[in-house]
């Protein structure tokens, strides 16, 4: 009985770490940001207008690319033909291959040092980035949706001042700044 007590306390030593670290996602949660981020992109002053397709990229591990595609097809089910007069096209990359044409990225789990390098890549592009957890905004990433209570948008105010990224006033007035 103290063996398998042992074994059991050993198992929990070494697996809660992985537990306590890791993200997890909740459905619910992708539902509604995969319906306001594409309508927070639309907002933005820096996307072109001349252009009839809004590209969206999600950034995700190899471990999160089952949520990943939950986000993908979440954004396509609210978004079939178009948001306002653009085609919404939406891909999943990893770190490793972030793509400069993109209109915004949705960042999932990340490192610190992962999600400064995307943000800088995204800022210094003029792409908007979103993020899952609104935490991520201290790395860099331009934006976030508070879901509580009540539902926020936060925007990055230190991003936005250094890049120069403008939105429309709506936007700005119904958003919390971090």
């Amino acid at each position: 009985m103290a063996v398998q007590m042992i074994k059991v306390f050993l198992l929990l030593y070494l697996l809660l770490p992985l537990q306590l670290f890791a993200i997890h996602y909740n459905s619910t949660i992708i539902e509604i940001e995969a319906k306001l981020f594409p309508k927070m992109i639309m907002l933005s002053e820096d996307i072109d207008k001349n252009t009839t397709v809004l590209k969206i990229d999600i950034i995700a591990h190899k471990q999160d690319l089952a949520y990943a595609r939950e986000f993908k097809e979440s954004i396509q089910a609210k978004y079939p033909e178009k948001l306002i007069n653009k085609v919404v096209k939406v891909s999943i990359s990893k770190l490793g291959s972030l793509n400069e044409e993109a209109d915004a990225f949705i960042v999932l789990d990340h490192t610190e040092k992962e999600l400064q390098k995307i943000a800088n890549f995204a800022n210094t592009r003029k792409i908007l980035s979103f993020a899952y957890d609104p935490s991520y905004m201290d790395s860099g990433i331009l934006a976030a949706i508070y879901i509580g209570i009540s539902t926020k948008p936060y925007l990055n105010k230190e991003i936005i001042q250094k890049y120069n990224f403008t939105f429309n006033p709506y936007l700005l007035e119904l958003s919390k700044f971090k």
